[in-house]
């Protein structure tokens, strides 16, 4: 595809060129407001290595200098008692000055090209931020007729850590850090090993039976992973420096986990986030949980990160986040489907297993 000298083809893999391009776009987008750096080399590199097929990855340049970029990371999931194959369109970025020219289109529709054609999957999953511009362009799209379905709307959860670093580097207001103080959340919990509990780093003989638990939300979730074999977990929850786990045992025996990405916030400095990713507590009561989700802010705090974000994905109960000191944002995406099987039909969704990028 040729868009006057521009080419749309499989990404090259310059994770330099790309970071620095979506940085470029980014400050144009959101100027000195913080933005979590979604393009770090590390991280894109992880994404690469959870689909190894070239195809996933596109990318528009003119000569050799990268324009635009857009991931799709392929999945299992169950729907109800379906199970569909799927991907993951995310990190869809390009330069302002063409994205009005309709490279962003362009790019969107080559890769749903390659998904119904080539590699055929049931559907792709979208978030899109609200009023963005990513937005309007689906809405464009929905307009054109496009199997387009709006699933749920996700609103950030947060919980600071270190609230004079996040004030400075998120330029918070002194509204937001006042209601952060009143709420309890500008300081750790007390936060002991838990009794009778063991946490410690998931190691690859706990992959099995932490399958095992990340499965069990088939059936109970509207929309779940569906995980075919300890090996495409590892690649997912066990990637250092970038998505890290940690393991719940009680005498020995694997009873949760949670598993977060590291992201690194850009605002007037940057910082370390974790953003919450697999979580598995269903196995312990509510005291359990609260001082599990406790333990792990501290433990957060000495790995030197300054706050925690989760959704309202809803496949888990999160009242003990809030126990926590948790607190809703205004901040929030739409997650779409882009169905390309016309068997498959989806309507809104309360409960989302499926990590958020």
């Amino acid at each position: 595809m040729d868009l006057n000298g521009i080419s749309i083809e499989p990404f090259h893999g310059d994770l330099e060129a790309l970071e620095k391009m979506a940085h470029h776009s980014w400050r144009d987008e959101y100027g000195i407001a913080s933005f979590p750096n979604l393009y770090r080399q590390e991280f894109v590199r992880y994404l690469m290595g959870l689909a190894p097929d070239p195809r996933h990855f596109i990318a528009a340049y003119r000569g050799q200098e990268i324009l635009a970029f857009l991931a799709n990371i392929p999945r299992n999931f169950a729907v109800g008692s379906q199970n569909v194959r799927a991907i993951l369109s995310c990190l869809l970025v390009s330069r302002r000055e063409y994205a009005r020219k309709g490279l962003a289109q362009a790019i969107i529709k080559e890769a749903v090209r390659i998904n119904q054609e080539i590699t055929r999957y049931d559907l792709a999953l979208l978030y899109l931020e609200a009023g963005h511009r990513s937005s309007q362009l689906i809405e464009k799209f929905k307009r054109e007729g496009q199997p387009l379905r709006f699933l749920k709307k996700m609103y950030v959860l947060g919980r600071v850590l270190d609230l004079e670093r996040v004030t400075y580097s998120e330029g918070l207001k002194s509204w937001e850090k006042l209601a952060i103080k009143i709420w309890g959340a500008h300081r750790l919990p007390k936060g002991p090993q838990p009794e009778g509990l063991d946490l410690e780093e998931l190691e690859t003989a706990d992959l099995p039976e932490a399958l095992r638990l990340l499965n069990s939300y088939n059936g109970k979730a509207d929309l779940a992973r569906v995980w075919t074999g300890p090996e495409e977990l590892r690649k997912e929850i066990i990637y250092p420096g970038v998505s890290i786990s940690l393991a719940i045992k009680r005498e020995g025996r694997l009873v949760g986990l949670i598993n977060y990405l590291e992201h690194e916030h850009l605002g007037k400095k940057v910082e370390r986030w974790a953003w919450l990713n697999h979580l598995h507590l269903d196995l312990l009561d509510s005291k359990e949980k609260r001082q599990v989700m406790n333990y792990f802010l501290n433990y957060l705090a000495t790995r030197d990160t300054i706050g925690v974000i989760e959704w309202n994905k809803g496949y888990y109960s999160q009242g003990f986040l809030y126990r926590s000191r948790f607190f809703p944002y205004f901040r929030s995406v739409n997650l779409y489907a882009w169905i390309f099987n016309p068997a498959l039909q989806l309507k809104k969704m309360n409960k989302i297993y499926e990590v958020q990028i």
